[in-house]
């Protein structure tokens, strides 16, 4: 699904049709918390906070790869072909092959569970048959739900809001090249590889010592250090 909006990108012209776009494609992004969720299925609590870490860093490092192979690599080569703005429209097609691609292999490649499918675990009753709508419901009804959702929303909006608006800073601030600009903006993806990495590896050692409460205290220690590195960045 993440193909088609991605690939219907060269095709607005307005900010409304961008708005829509962007919805769209925020949409199909959900499918990182489900890569989490699955992570967590096929790791054991003693290196689940690693694997998922990992796995969230590889995630948030196609944010730094598509800054530098989009606009360092792949809009330069097109552009020999075609104006500034026909380039642009048209090498967001790229992703949307890569997506599709992506998601096909999933879909028929990878198991739900180290134990195997959920359709098949359920029709030899080795687990229980529960709606999604009942699922929702209690998730909905959870404080923790909100807690997590307010916390999420804080730390991987700033992340999300470098992604967008790094690019445009760099060459509006310093004068640099579409390229040079989007060149320098991968490095704050790149950072996610070791930075998530570390922070899950340090909750598994927490989790150790002092079960989920050592989980807690790491999580709430590592999201104010990031606010106030946050406050730092922006007044200096």
């Amino acid at each position: 699904c993440c193909a088609i909006p991605t690939a219907c990108t060269g095709l607005v012209n307005t900010a409304t049709g961008l708005i829509v776009l962007r919805l769209f494609i925020g949409l199909v992004g959900g499918t990182f918390v489900m890569c989490q969720y699955w992570t967590s299925r096929m790791f054991t609590k003693e290196v689940v906070g690693t694997a998922n870490a990992i796995v969230g860093g590889w995630g948030n490092l196609g944010g730094g790869v598509t800054q530098l192979v989009m606009g360092s690599v792949l809009f330069p080569l097109f552009k020999t072909g075609m104006s500034s703005e026909m380039a642009w429209r048209t090498v967001s097609i790229v992703p949307a092959v890569i997506g599709f691609a992506s998601g096909v292999a999933v879909f028929f490649i990878s198991d739900d569970a180290p134990k195997g499918n959920y359709g098949e675990l359920k029709k030899n009753g080795l687990m229980p048959e529960v709606s999604a709508a009942a699922s929702f419901r209690s998730g909905a009804l959870n404080l923790n739900t909100w807690v997590l959702f307010l916390q999420y929303g804080c730390c991987f909006g700033v992340e999300l809001t470098m992604n967008n608006a790094a690019a445009l800073y760099f060459k509006d601030a310093f004068g640099q090249t579409t390229e040079g600009a989007a060149a320098i903006a991968s490095i704050f993806g790149w950072m996610n590889l070791v930075a998530r990495g570390v922070g899950g590896w340090m909750s598994d050692k927490a989790n150790a010592k002092m079960g989920m409460r050592g989980r807690l205290w790491v999580q709430t220690l590592l999201l104010a250090f990031e606010g106030a590195m946050v406050l730092i960045f922006a007044n200096t």
